[in-house]
């Protein structure tokens, strides 16, 4: 299974939970007008009410009203998680990792994500710890890879060896990467719409003694709305609690085998087994996992292992046993022999590749590469600052004389900035200087609107400059446009709307056009045609080459499912890649365009 699969699967599983949740919806509703004729049956007894079970009115009013309270529960609360992924942590109680911080914990706990960052090739993510929580955990929480954090507890920072934390965290870069993130966010609104019934019996519960303090005043007429009151509200509770656990299993069902994928994504990235799986064992050694959080159930499908506890924990654990993850990583982790190589979990025989069906990826995830090109980086210059990030970003697209700067709004010290990178990026590969790039998000994040405006409006002048735009400058932009407009808000999750090939045929073809500019061949040109006509039974429009329609083909294409946006890019590296080499032009168009797409492509 490669990351786009697994992002189209995660989309389908989507898909079901909605008929599920309709369902859950649907079940709910009709308890709740079995409640309210109940209810009044019992009110209005005493008043010769003439009720009938099945009153069709009554029975719009009640759909109508607990859809919407279930509904208006679950967009309330999908709205709240739009923000980002720091929104969960502030509820588990995590705090965000200072990027200046020296405790050498936390450094560490640094390093290994900026690593993760470079070798995945998305932006590096927040961090946050959960300074309270002492047992072994951790969760990858967001929407998008733009606004995805990486947290860990106090535990992790303590307990675990450097190659154990990297484990944990390459298992949370797999949700990150695999489209899980959206998934969870997703079972999160929903159980809350379905917890919202239980929330109004509580509440009616709690307003009878407002209504026998007035009640005792009077001739105790209302002592049949008391009574229905209490039924009522009782009623409402018991209902909203099923619902809520019909929706626990839901979120059961499905988390489960994405945390065996994920355990097999870690030991790949890493080709390191016996961290993930030692720890795994000191989690299963250390007894307690219980998260001392309220949130910790809410959230429990998207930690690292299961945080709550309980008489139903077996039964509604978001996480396989312990002794399962731990064993489908390594046979003989238990019983004191543990693998000797990463080649025997790569192999098709291997224990990871045997559960869930297939090996969680086939694209390359070099970390050590990483690992190398991050120590490479902090020799030549560490970024300590805002300004120095914004320096670093801004160095990377102004004209080599500095006489034909433009005039720019930034502060001196952002200037000296420019030209310290300036001189530091001389004979840098590009991939590096992407690299690079991947690593100044966190600090950019700390921008303030305005100054953002204004640091995206001084790049686009320096760019323009020299009356030229060249590839790189194009994919660095509209880089720092995908990932940081949907963090100041000014982008928000566009809907699917392309599920076939050749529903985007108009836009790909723009697309392709221009990839065959850079590759001219003859023979490349005829594997495309042929590719596309086995995937769709269609001709591909010819288009002659327009680069400033490719912005337009990008949008429409980014509308499209997993699936076909990986079909798409496949047919783009077909179109440069005749020869068997992807030079440097050619993999700068190939890069903006997966980025542009919202594609993992680990080159």
């Amino acid at each position: 299974m490669n990351f786009f699969a697994a992002q189209n699967q995660a989309l389908k599983r989507t898909k079901w939970l909605i008929l599920w949740f309709t369902g859950g919806v649907i079940g709910t509703v009709a308890c709740l007008y079995a409640v309210v004729v109940a209810g009044l049956e019992l009110w209005k007894r005493d008043q010769a009410w003439q009720g009938e079970w099945w009153n069709q009115p009554m029975a719009c009013w009640t759909a109508g009203a607990g859809a919407l309270l279930v509904i208006g529960g679950t967009i309330f609360k999908l709205s709240q998680l739009s923000q980002g992924g720091s929104v969960i942590a502030l509820d588990l109680g995590a705090r965000q990792v200072d990027l200046h911080s020296q405790v050498p914990a936390e450094r560490q706990l640094l390093n290994v994500v900026e690593e993760m960052a470079i070798a995945s090739g998305i932006p590096m993510p927040q961090v946050w710890v959960m300074d309270d929580e002492t047992s072994i955990n951790a969760f990858a929480a967001g929407t998008e890879p733009a606004n995805a954090v990486i947290g860990v507890s106090r535990g992790c920072l303590q307990k675990l060896t450097r190659d154990e934390l990297q484990g944990v965290i390459a298992h949370e870069f797999s949700h990150i990467l695999h489209g899980d993130m959206r998934l969870n966010v997703h079972l999160i609104g929903w159980v809350f719409g379905l917890l919202m019934i239980a929330m109004l019996g509580r509440w009616l519960i709690s307003s009878i003694r407002f209504t026998r303090s007035s009640s005792s005043r009077s001739d105790k007429s209302n002592a049949g709305l008391i009574v229905a009151l209490l039924v009522t509200g009782v009623s409402l509770w018991l209902i909203g609690s099923l619902g809520v656990l019909f929706g626990r299993i839901i979120q059961s069902a499905v988390s489960r085998q994405r945390e065996f994928l994920a355990d097999a994504s870690a030991v790949q990235f890493t080709r390191n087994p016996q961290g993930i799986a030692g720890a795994l064992k000191k989690i299963m050694r250390g007894g307690n996992r219980r998260l001392s959080t309220a949130a910790a159930s809410e959230a429990a499908h998207l930690l690292f292992t299961s945080g709550g506890s309980g008489f139903f924990q077996q039964w509604l654990a978001t996480h396989p046993p312990l002794e399962e993850r731990i064993r489908a990583i390594d046979r003989d982790a238990l019983i004191g022999n543990p693998v000797s190589s990463a080649t025997q979990v790569a192999s098709p025989e291997g224990s990871v590749s045997a559960f869930a069906g297939a090996s969680p990826t086939s694209a390359p995830f070099d970390l050590a590469h990483a690992q190398e090109l991050r120590t490479a980086m902090a020799r030549r210059g560490e970024i300590r600052s805002l300004d120095d990030a914004k320096g670093c970003m801004l160095a990377l697209v102004v004209c080599a004389d500095a006489d034909q700067w433009p005039q720019i709004s930034q502060s001196p010290a952002v200037v000296d900035e420019i030209k310290k990178w300036q001189s530091i990026f001389q004979g840098v590969s590009t991939k590096e200087k992407i690299a690079r790039m991947e690593l100044t998000f966190p600090w950019l994040r700390e921008m303030q609107l305005l100054e953002y405006r204004s640091f995206c409006a001084d790049m686009q002048s320096m760019i323009e400059a020299d009356g030229q735009v060249s590839l790189f400058e194009w994919m660095l932009y509209h880089a720092i446009h995908r990932h940081l407009e949907g963090y100041f808000g000014y982008r928000k999750p566009k809907p699917i709307l392309w599920h076939e090939l050749a529903h985007v045929e108009e836009p790909l073809a723009e697309l392709l056009a221009c990839f065959r500019q850079l590759a001219p061949s003859q023979n490349a040109s005829q594997q495309v045609l042929q590719e596309y006509h086995r995937l769709t039974q269609r001709e591909l429009p010819s288009r002659e080459p327009n680069f400033a329609e490719v912005d337009a083909a990008l949008r429409l294409l980014e509308q499209a499912s997993p699936l076909v946006k990986s079909q798409a890019f496949s047919l783009c590296r077909l179109a440069v890649n005749a020869d068997g080499v992807i030079h440097e032009e050619e993999w700068q168009m190939l890069r903006a365009t997966a980025d542009a797409l919202g594609l993992i492509w680990l080159d």
